[in-house]
């Protein structure tokens, strides 16, 4: 039985979850909070693209408000800037 799109999707989801969990762990083992925070606005990016294409399906719903979605999305990038700053 192949695994549906929106299943691989949603272990994705959960994998990077992990991953922005264990990011945070990070750096209160040692590693800059730049570094983390950078890390987990990109994670957050990411989860946010997954969000956009496979549940709202937004590629279905015309180019300008796929746009605007994708740009809602990457608000999720407004923390970098403030993550280099902290180092």
């Amino acid at each position: 039985m192949k695994p549906t799109p929106t299943f691989v999707a949603w272990l994705l989801m959960v994998a990077l979850t992990c991953l922005s969990v264990f990011a945070a762990h990070l750096a209160h083992a040692g590693l800059s909070r730049g570094a983390m925070s950078a890390s987990i606005a990109l994670i957050a990016w990411g989860k946010g693209l997954l969000l956009v294409r496979h549940f709202l399906e937004a590629h279905r719903a015309g180019p300008v408000f796929h746009r605007i979605v994708l740009g809602f999305a990457a608000l999720a990038l407004g923390p970098l800037p403030l993550a280099w700053r902290l180092g």
